[in-house]
């Protein structure tokens, strides 16, 4: 990329990538100025294409309209060989995120200085009218002297825009406000909650309402939405009393307790030494009011899911009885086809249905005859067709026990699982498995064509995933055709279209392996399809590859006991 131009801008390296995008160190030659260039990744998935840049350009609408010493000023937006680009404030320094992660403790006045800075900057985007929706020290740049700048307004919601987010999960989960958790609509105040998650973490070396060890995401929601956090005086006595105060506010379960305005929390955090703080906390009747008024919001949203979650356990056992009917329909179908062709066969051998049957012997040496004739015609090492077919016989009885032992026992896989929309789960359960085959003629002898095994995973708790309106339609059709069970909470504008809906879900997510007869190579070839990770891997292995040994080492890597099959998919 380097020499590259985006518009006038000459990229001479490499900042950072991730997942979408990328970000350069470039020049702009008209004013000999070090910029950052941000872009899209051009190996995106088209149908992804549109709504990734979508928030990209949101992004520049957002921040482009905001000056201000604590927020990344955004120069120029362009389109560059069809790929958006965005020019931007090269900054000089460390994320928050990276600070903390330092084993030594952040000093408490650094600690009040970048909030205070930060509460600044939310306070100039509520003029415009802007909610940043993911404050979190991954989006907070430091410099070597102290100053802090908010970054990535990618998420931000803009009053005109009919589109809020990018349709993965809005915000980070740590660092989300009450309302952003059970799906209510979003104002400033809840960009003060999270800056005081952020505050407290400063302090503290941790988030308010994690746990350590915890492993799914819907008790941390719930804490956010109904437990009060822990009192800095029980964590570090020797910090000043004030903090409690302002946390207290700026933490508060309801909007309405918290600070109005995010100036009001600089203003504290920079006289926290000064004098004790003014009360200004709302009556304790109404606090109650409100926190009761959440946590009924939060149990009707539990309620709902639980509802959700028996319907989908009725349907998916009726749909699983019709399965097993269709199976031994398909069997029955399958053993009178078989008994069919054995009876065509014969006859061609034998030259007449209903003529005198020759002996076995006689009949074995036709047979014989035949396949040798067919092989040589087509270059085909009879041994090694059959040991194909064997393995992939061997492959169907293993796996048919491996489907018997998931429905029966619906076992735990100590390694995540990637599913879509999700991201990781951890601890997801087993469940559901299939196996089935189809054969073919080789040179006039029957063989396994190819076996198939199917499973589903589930999330031991569900996941929230919030999209905008926009991408509704779209993200219920993809789930939909998976058959993945949800829940949906729909927000709708004042015209009545949704705007955004969460979408709480644990599964069933597919997954699938074909292991088909390769007969031109002698071997066997495989497609996973979401096992243990997202999209499809491809692999072949050897006929002294695929031995009993390694077919236990793919049961084990399917249950997450083991990674030594990966051997077989990184050599790709």
């Amino acid at each position: 990329m380097e020499g590259k131009r985006f518009g006038r801008y000459l990229i001479v390296g490499e900042l950072g990538r991730g997942a979408m995008g990328a970000v350069y160190r470039a020049i702009d030659p008209l004013i000999e100025r070090e910029v950052a260039i941000k872009t899209l990744l051009p190996q995106l998935p088209e149908h992804e294409m549109v709504h990734v840049r979508e928030r990209f350009l949101r992004e520049a609408r957002s921040a482009g309209r905001l000056n201000h010493p604590n927020i990344v000023t955004i120069f120029d937006v362009g389109e560059q060989d069809g790929l958006a680009y965005i020019a931007m404030e090269l900054l000089e320094g460390r994320t928050l995120q990276q600070i903390l992660a330092e084993p030594k403790r952040m000093p408490v006045e650094t600690a009040v200085d970048i909030a205070a800075q930060v509460a600044d900057a939310l306070d100039h985007a509520l003029g415009f009218g802007i909610v940043h929706r993911d404050v979190k020290p991954a989006n907070i740049m430091v410099s070597a002297g102290g100053r802090a700048k908010l970054a990535d307004f990618g998420v931000a919601y803009l009053p005109s825009a009919s589109m809020t987010h990018t349709g993965a999960a809005l915000g980070s989960p740590k660092y989300m406000a009450p309302e952003q958790v059970i799906g209510q609509p979003v104002d400033p105040r809840s960009d003060i909650f999270s800056l005081g998650t952020v505050l407290y973490e400063m302090l503290t070396g941790r988030t308010p309402f994690e746990r350590e060890g915890e492993s799914t995401v819907f008790a941390l929601m719930n804490r956010i939405v109904v437990e009060p956090h822990l009192p800095l005086a029980q964590l570090d006595p020797t910090l000043p009393p004030a903090f409690d105060q302002i946390l207290a506010r700026a933490l508060a379960k309801a909007p309405a307790e918290r600070y109005q305005r995010a100036g009001e929390m600089a203003r504290d955090l920079r006289n926290y030494r000064a004098e004790p703080l003014k009360n200004e906390a709302r009556p304790a009747a109404l606090h109650q009011e409100k926190t009761a008024s959440l946590i009924a919001d939060f149990d009707a949203f539990a309620e709902s899911f639980e509802l959700q979650q028996q319907e989908r356990l009725q349907t998916e056992e009726a749909a699983r009885r019709k399965k097993e009917e269709e199976v031994r329909r398909w069997s029955e179908l399958e053993a009178r086809r078989r008994e069919e062709f054995e009876r065509e066969r014969e006859q061609a051998f034998t030259g007449t249905p209903g003529g005198t049957r020759p002996s076995a012997a006689i009949l074995l040496a036709r047979q014989q005859a035949a396949k040798r004739a067919a092989a040589a015609s087509t270059g085909l090492d009879v041994d090694a067709a059959a040991k194909v077919s064997a393995r992939l016989r061997a492959a169907f009885q293993y796996l048919s026990e491996l489907s018997t032992a998931l429905n029966d026992a619906h076992p735990v896989s100590d390694r995540p699982y990637a599913v879509i929309y999700v991201g990781k789960i951890q601890n997801p359960i087993l469940t559901d498995g299939f196996t089935d085959y189809r054969s073919r003629i080789v040179a006039g002898t029957e063989v396994f064509d190819y076996v198939v095994f199917k499973y589903k995973v589930r999330s031991p708790k569900p996941a929230s995933v919030e999209v905008v309106g926009a991408e509704l339609p779209y993200v219920r059709e993809k789930l939909e055709s998976m058959r993945v069970q949800y829940a949906a909470t729909e927000t709708r504008n004042d015209i009545g279209n949704v705007v955004r809906a969460t979408l709480a879900m644990s599964g069933p997510f597919p997954c699938q392996v074909v292991l088909r007869g390769d007969y031109d190579r002698y071997g066997i070839r495989l497609e996973l399809e979401n096992l243990r990770q997202l999209g499809v891997v491809k692999t072949r292995l050897t006929l002294d590859e695929f031995d009993d040994e390694v077919l236990d080492e793919f049961g084990t890597y399917v249950l997450g006991a083991s990674d030594s099959f990966e051997r077989f998919l990184k050599r790709l």
